[in-house]
Order: structure tokens, then C-alpha cells, then sequence
């Protein structure tokens, strides 16, 4: 499933470069040897979260991630935009995504609407972790802080990725990019990381960073949605 778009043959055959960075996260980068990872024009499709794409989550994300990417504010595919007006391929999308995940199968079927050379697609997954909570002066719980993208307290628990998953009882929060070469039809790079911190927007901009350093002189450019994608093409390509 989702594992296929992550560790696909042309990225076991890459390059793997892991780094520890800071203490609270692990950076782990896979490229392939055939792809140059500078200036690129990319397209991001969209946030893959709790099984299924996510446009609430990737205005969530949207500023620091167009940063990284040389752009003010880039435009995802799977967006509320694309929702509102072509319902019919939004939900093909979504459909896709739920039963397989965001594979290269997916990516491949959507890339001629790319205006970019590169697709990037962030999978957010997992839980910040936990802190033990705190007591009133009766010995009570404390009240629960208000919900958020991830971590302790939030109304809507993210789906913790076992791939990634941390021992003991610890929690972390996971975030990764892959990258997909519209020009050779296959993903090219992965970017992941593994937090450990306590803050949801110390993670995304740490993760944005790597993600910089990771496509230097990198520009987003958006979707074209009037190219001809067919839902029904996307469809039965569900578990084929």
C-alpha cells in the first residue's frame, strides 16, 4: 500500500543519507542516483493524513512548506479548490488514497496536470508525545488543552504509523515528502522525519527546513485541472 510509494525499487537503488539532526528529530533523506535534486519546479499534491488526503491539513502546513519550496504560498492539487469544482475527480482522489494510499500509480495518473517537473506528496502521520497530565489542587485532572494539527488533547487523533513507530510507550510525530519525476514516471527521493519534540510547528518547520536543503533552488508552481484526468480511469485502478 502506502509502503510502495515509499520505498519504491528506484529509491532502494538511490542514495540514503541519514541524519540525526537536532535531538528532539531524525531526518532520514533516500535519492536517486539518476535524479539532481536542484531547481526544480514543483507541484505538491497535497497532504496524505488518517488514511485519506487532508485538505484541512495542508493549510495547516501551507505557509512554512511554500517557503521551503520558493514560493509565498504554492497551491496544492488536493485543495478545496479542486473539491468545489470538480467534485467528480476529488473524489476519485480521495477514493484512490483511502484504499491504496498516495502511490506512484496515483501520482502517474495525475502528473500531465502538473505545471511542475516534480510532484511532492507529504504523508503526516503519528502523535506528539505524550506528557503525563497535570493535577488540580484537589488531585483532579487538569482540563485538557484545546485540540490541534497532532498531539495530546487534539479532538481528531491522527493515525500512528506503525512503520515509524517509536518504542515503548513514547509517541512520535512523522512527517515525509516523496518526491515523484513527472519526466520518469516514478518517485525519485523520499524525505522523512521522526519527532520527538512538543511542538506541532517546531516539527513543520523543521521538517520545511530539511525539505529546503533537500531541493535547493527549488519554485512551486500549481495544478491544471483542465487537462483531461479521468475519474473513472482512477477508479478502477482502486486495488488492481
Amino acid at each position: 500500500m502506502l509502503r510502495r510509494l515509499l520505498f519504491s525499487t528506484a529509491l532502494a537503488a538511490g542514495l540514503a543519507l541519514a541524519a540525526c539532526g537536532p535531538a528532539d528529530a531524525h531526518f532520514t533523506t533516500h535519492v536517486a542516483p539518476d535524479f539532481a535534486p536542484p531547481r526544480h519546479v514543483v507541484s505538491v499534491l497535497g497532504v496524505y493524513k488518517d488514511g485519506q488526503m487532508s485538505a484541512d491539513a495542508w493549510e495547516t502546513i501551507r505557509a512554512r512548506v511554500s517557503r521551503a519550496l520558493g514560493g509565498a504560498a504554492c497551491d496544492a492539487g488536493y485543495a478545496d479548490t479542486l473539491i468545489a469544482s470538480n467534485g467528480a475527480l476529488s473524489s476519485a482522489i480521495d477514493d484512490y488514497a483511502r484504499s491504496n494510499g498516495p502511490t506512484d500509480e496515483l501520482v502517474t495518473q495525475l502528473a500531465p496536470a502538473a505545471k511542475g517537473d516534480l510532484v511532492v506528496v507529504i504523508t503526516l502521520s503519528g502523535q506528539l508525545p505524550a506528557t503525563k497530565p497535570k493535577t488540580t489542587v484537589n488531585g483532579g485532572p487538569a482540563a485538557p488543552p484545546p485540540g490541534g494539527l497532532a498531539g495530546g488533547g487534539r479532538q481528531r487523533r491522527v493515525t500512528h504509523n506503525p512503520g515509524f513507530a517509536a518504542s515503548g510507550d513514547t509517541n512520535e510525530l512523522d512527517l515525509s515528502a516523496s518526491l515523484f519525476s513527472v519526466p520518469l514516471h516514478r518517485s525519485v527521493g523520499l524525505v522523512t522525519m521522526q519527532y520527538f519534540g512538543a511542538s506541532v510547528d517546531d516539527a513543520v518547520a523543521q521538517f520545511s527546513d530539511r525539505l529546503a536543503a533537500t531541493l535547493p533552488d527549488a519554485r512551486c508552481d500549481g495544478w491544471q485541472w483542465t487537462s483531461t484526468i479521468d475519474p473513472d480511469g482512477i477508479r478502477h485502478s482502486i486495488d488492481r
